[in-house]
C-alpha cells in the first residue's frame, strides 16, 4: 500500500488531537473546588428557608438540602437538626433561632465550614475535621468560634446581640476584632475547655479576652438554653465522654513528662490533684444538665427519663452511665489558678466600672436629651398659646368690624331692637325696607348687604402640620411633614360645590412631588376631582413659591354643608427652619341651580400661617 505525505499527516496530526483530548480527561483540576449541602436530618414546629439571593421563605422538610447562602429559621416550640455533609457535623437549632449557611466548600481536599448565627441558641458536634487545614466556624454577631473536633453551646440575643458559648467537649477558640487607640484592627483570641464559658456583649469588651473566659453557670445556661438543645446535649454523653478522655489522657502525659499542661488557656493544671479535679467535673458535667433541667422544669420526669435511657443505650462503661441519684456537683475551682483568678477579677472589676461609666454616660445624654426635648415642647406649646390668643384676638376684632358696619346701615330703631336682641330682651331685631339700604338675615348668615350675622358661624380655614416620618436626604436634611387643610363652618349660602386654596410660602418649604396629596371627608373620591400645582418663581431655587389645591364634585353633584370642622385635604410638604405657609386666597364655587357661583372667603376668616417648626426641629441647619 502507497502511502502518501498528505496521508501520513493527517495521521499525525489525528493522533495528536486524541492525544490531547484524552490527557485532557485524564488531568485532575490543579485547585478544584466544589461545594457542599447541608441537609435537615429532623425538625418539629415552625421551620422556614430562605434561599440564597431570595426574599420569599418556604416551609422546611425533611432531607431537604440547604446550599451556600441559604437563610433557617425556627418559630416558637421548635426545632431543627442539620446534617452538614454527609456527617462532617450535626448541628441543633432550638426555637426563634436564625441561622445562615455563609459558606460550605471543598478545595485541594480541604473542607470548609462556617455558619452565621443570628438569633436563638444551638448545639453543634463537629466530627473530628479530617484535614490539617479543615476549617469550622461559627460567627456571631460580637465573636468568632474555631473549633476542631468539639461539641459545644452558642446562643444569641436576638435583640441586643449579646452572645454566650459553653463548651462540652473538645477545645473551641473565641475571637473578636476590636479597634485599638490607633485605630487599626486588632485581633483577640480566648480558648476554651469544656466546663468553662464566654459571655460577650460587644466586639470590643475586652482587650484581653480570656479575661471574659469563666467557669460555667450551669443555672444560667439551663434557662437561656432552648430544651432541644439541652436534649442533644445529654443524648451525647458517650461521645462527649469519649472525646473528654482522650482530653485528660493527654494531659496527664504532659503532667508525667513535666510538660506545660496551660496550653495558652485559662484552664490551669499544675499537679495531679488539679487533673483529678478536672476529669471529676467532666464526668459529672452531663447529669448536673440533666438534674438542672429537672429542676428548672425544661422537662418532665418521664420525658427526662427516657432521654437519659436513650444516652446510656450507647455508653458501654457502666460507671459512666446517667444516674441522677448519684450525680455529685461541679467544684469551680477545678483548673482555676488562685493568683491568676485574683488579678482577672481585678481587670473585671475595672472593665465593669468602665462600663458602668459608659452607662451613667448615655443615661445622662438621654436625660439631656429629654430635656432638651421638653423645652423645645414647652417653646411650641407658648408659641401655639401666643397663635391661638392672636387668632381669637383677631376673630374678635372682625366680628366687632362687621358688627359695627352693621349697624352704620341701620336706622335707630333698628339699632335699638338690635341691641335689645343681643341683651336677650327680644328675638330677633326689627326688619324694615328703606332707601335702597336693608338688614335683616339672609341665608347662611348674611343679610342683604352680604354682611356676616356675629350669631351665626363664619366659615373658616385651618392650616395644620404633623411630623411625616424621618426620612432625609443624603445630606440628614429636610424633614418631610404633612399639610393639613381643614374647613369650618361651610353652610347656607357658604355651601360648596368646590374649593379652591392658594397657599404662599418662600425657600426652606417645598412640595413633596414623591407622594400624592390625600383627600379629606368633605369630598367623597368616587364623585369628585381635584388638582394640584406648585409654582417656582425663580428657576432652580426654593424662593417665593405658590400652592394651588382645587377640588370640586363632578357636574351632577349637588352644594356640601357642613358645620364643624371638616378635613379638606392632606398635602405631602417637606422644609426645614423657621419658614412659613401662608393661605393667600380661598375661592368657594357653589352651584344655584344652572348656574355656578364664586365666593371669595375674606382671609380675616382664615387661620392663615403654619410652620414646619412646629413639629419639628432640624438639626445641622
Amino acid at each position: 500500500m502507497r502511502v502518501t505525505s498528505k496521508s501520513l499527516l493527517s495521521f499525525f496530526l489525528s493522533l495528536s488531537l486524541m492525544l490531547s483530548v484524552f490527557s485532557f480527561v485524564l488531568a485532575k483540576p490543579a485547585d478544584a473546588k466544589t461545594v457542599r449541602v447541608a441537609i435537615i436530618a429532623s425538625l418539629s414546629g415552625d421551620v422556614t428557608v430562605k434561599k440564597g439571593g431570595g426574599s420569599k421563605t418556604y416551609d422546611a422538610y425533611e432531607s431537604m438540602s440547604l446550599n451556600q447562602g441559604d437563610t433557617i429559621y425556627t418559630g416558637d416550640d421548635s426545632s431543627v437538626t442539620l446534617n452538614l455533609s454527609n456527617g462532617d457535623a450535626d448541628v441543633t437549632l432550638g426555637d426563634n433561632a436564625e441561622l445562615n449557611v455563609s459558606d460550605l466548600n471543598s478545595a485541594d481536599g480541604n473542607k470548609k465550614s462556617k455558619l452565621k448565627v443570628w438569633a436563638g441558641s444551638l448545639w453543634v458536634k463537629v466530627k473530628s475535621l479530617a484535614g490539617s487545614d479543615d476549617e469550622f466556624e461559627v460567627e456571631t454577631p460580637t465573636a468568632v468560634m474555631g473549633v476542631r473536633g468539639t461539641q459545644f453551646y452558642v446562643s444569641v440575643d436576638p435583640v441586643t446581640g449579646n452572645i454566650k458559648m459553653a463548651v462540652g467537649a473538645g477545645k473551641v477558640s473565641a475571637t473578636t476584632v476590636r479597634m485599638n487607640d490607633a485605630n487599626a484592627q486588632q485581633e483577640s483570641i480566648a480558648y476554651l475547655y469544656p466546663t468553662q464559658q464566654i459571655t460577650l456583649d460587644s466586639r470590643d469588651e475586652a482587650e484581653d479576652l480570656d479575661t471574659k473566659v469563666e467557669f460555667l453557670d450551669l443555672e444560667d445556661f439551663i434557662k437561656q438554653a432552648s430544651p432541644a438543645v439541652i436534649e442533644e446535649f445529654i443524648k451525647n454523653k458517650a461521645e462527649i465522654d469519649k472525646e473528654n478522655d482522650e482530653f485528660i489522657a493527654q494531659k496527664q502525659k504532659e503532667l508525667n513528662e513535666g510538660k506545660s499542661t496551660s496550653d495558652n488557656t485559662s484552664l490551669s493544671l499544675k499537679s495531679q490533684a488539679d487533673l483529678e479535679k478536672v476529669k471529676k467535673n467532666l464526668d459529672n458535667l452531663v447529669g448536673n444538665i440533666a438534674k438542672e433541667a429537672l429542676n428548672e422544669q425544661k422537662f418532665n420526669k418521664d420525658s427526662m427519663n427516657k432521654i437519659i435511657e436513650e444516652a446510656n443505650k450507647k455508653i458501654t462503661d457502666g460507671t459512666k452511665k446517667i444516674d441522677l441519684s448519684k450525680v455529685q456537683p461541679l467544684d469551680k475551682t477545678a483548673g482555676v489558678d488562685p493568683e491568676l483568678e485574683k488579678k482577672k477579677q481585678e481587670k473585671l472589676k475595672v472593665l465593669e466600672e468602665k462600663k458602668l461609666q459608659k452607662k451613667i454616660e448615655a443615661e445622662k445624654k438621654l436625660e439631656d436629651a429629654k430635656k432638651k426635648l421638653a423645652d423645645q415642647l414647652k417653646a411650641l406649646e407658648e408659641q401655639k398659646k401666643k397663635q391661638e390668643e392672636a387668632q381669637k384676638a383677631a376673630e374678635a376684632k372682625a366680628k366687632a368690624d362687621a358688627e359695627a358696619k352693621l349697624k352704620a346701615s341701620m336706622t335707630e330703631q333698628e339699632k335699638k331692637d338690635y341691641d335689645n336682641a343681643k341683651d336677650g330682651k327680644t328675638s330677633t331685631p326689627t326688619t324694615t325696607t328703606g332707601s335702597g339700604s336693608g338688614s335683616g338675615s339672609g341665608s347662611g348668615g348674611n343679610d342683604n348687604n352680604n354682611n356676616p350675622d356675629p350669631g351665626t358661624p363664619q366659615p373658616s380655614v385651618k392650616l395644620t402640620a404633623a411630623l411625616a416620618n424621618d426620612k432625609v436626604d443624603e445630606h440628614g436634611y429636610h424633614t418631610y411633614f404633612d399639610l393639613g387643610i381643614d374647613l369650618s363652618d361651610f353652610t347656607g349660602s357658604n355651601d360648596i360645590f368646590g374649593v379652591e386654596v392658594h397657599l404662599q410660602y418662600n425657600g426652606g418649604i417645598w412640595l413633596n412631588r414623591d407622594e400624592p396629596q390625600r383627600l379629606g371627608n368633605i369630598f367623597a373620591a368616587e364623585s369628585s376631582a381635584d388638582y394640584l400645582k406648585a409654582y417656582e418663581y425663580e428657576e432652580g431655587y426654593y424662593n417665593s413659591q405658590e400652592l394651588v389645591y382645587a377640588v370640586t364634585n363632578l357636574a351632577n353633584g349637588q352644594n356640601i354643608g357642613f358645620t364643624g370642622s371638616k378635613h379638606l385635604v392632606t398635602i405631602p410638604m417637606g422644609g426645614w427652619g423657621g419658614n412659613q405657609i401662608a393661605v393667600s386666597k380661598i375661592v368657594i364655587v357653589r352651584k344655584n341651580g344652572t348656574n355656578v357661583q364664586n365666593i371669595e372667603i375674606p382671609i380675616t376668616n382664615i387661620s392663615p400661617v403654619v410652620s414646619p417648626t412646629d413639629v419639628f426641629q432640624h438639626q445641622g441647619v
